[in-house]
């Protein structure tokens, strides 16, 4: 009886062990690698542009890749994502042809996207990236990117668009203002000011130094012994600065100001040093 016991123990175990091999998958069924490679996400807020690419393996056994998708939300997850396609034809953002990296560039605007980025917008922008192959096959990934630093914007501009100088040697004043705006904060704006181009002339006034504007309520004595800057409110992203208007009077070579066309090209920078789109506005002085 022992010997027969030994026999079926020794069937029971080698019954089992068959049983395990081909119960459990093998390397054969294992999950398929994504063929999505390397991501990219790049803002050109200066372009107003928003660029997009991956790496997409051309096909996953044997059958070719049809279609990358790409899903984007902007900085809200629960919205309808935009629904877009990427190409590897060498336009429409992408740079060349045949490379396996599908691209799109895409303009920033609501005419474009449902989702675009805003003046507001801060912190991550979401997006889905989708590769469809002929035989049925899709792979999807996500990711989220950080917007980073963005840059200011100047909102609007007050200024007179002609000055009559004085006709004798007393002063006048006419008060500039810009209002900035930025979406990390009025505290990440460094300065907004202006140069100012004499048309006539070819040359920048005042050396080509800027003319500060300040948001600062008139608190501040910026010229001894009493100018301040002709601000109404601090600290309510409106910058403002008082010109100074000489008389034709004077005979001071440094109290004359110049009669013509002039340009006033203003802007303005934040903690970063990155600097807004210019706005020009132009004034005649008589």
């Amino acid at each position: 009886m022992s010997f027969i016991c030994k026999i079926l123990k020794h069937f029971s175990i080698i019954f089992t062990a068959i049983i395990f091999f081909y119960g459990c998958p093998g390397s054969d069924n294992s999950d398929i690698d994504t063929p999505l490679g390397n991501l990219q996400f790049t803002y050109l807020q200066d372009d107003r542009i928003l660029y997009f690419a991956i790496e997409v393996e051309p096909s996953i056994n044997r059958s070719p890749l049809e279609s990358t998708v790409l899903y984007w939300y902007g900085t809200d997850t629960t919205v309808s994502p935009d629904n877009l396609s990427l190409n590897d034809g060498g336009d429409s953002g992408d740079i060349i042809k045949g490379d396996d990296l599908y691209s799109l560039k895409v303009l920033n605007d609501t005419l474009f996207l449902a989702n675009p980025i805003s003046l507001e917008d801060t912190g991550k922008v979401h997006m889905k990236f989708q590769a469809n192959y002929g035989n049925g096959s899709s792979f999807m990934i996500r990711d989220s990117f950080y917007l980073g630093n963005i840059i200011p914007q100047l909102q609007y501009i007050i200024a007179p668009d002609t000055i009559v100088r004085p006709t004798d040697n007393s002063i006048i004043f006419k008060v500039v203002k810009a209002k900035a705006h930025d979406a990390n904060g009025l505290d990440d704006i460094r300065r907004v000011g202006f140069v100012s181009y004499h048309v006539e002339g070819d040359s920048f006034l005042n050396k080509g130094d800027l003319i500060n504007l300040y948001d600062d309520g008139s608190e501040v004595i910026i010229y001894e012994p009493n100018f301040t800057s002709g601000d109404s409110i601090a600290n309510d992203a409106i910058y403002s600065f008082r010109v100074p208007i000489f008389g034709s009077g004077n005979v001071d070579p440094s109290l004359q100001t110049k009669t013509g066309t002039f340009n006033w090209i203003f802007d303005a920078m934040d903690m970063s040093n990155t600097y807004s789109d210019t706005v020009i506005h132009r004034v005649i002085v008589e």
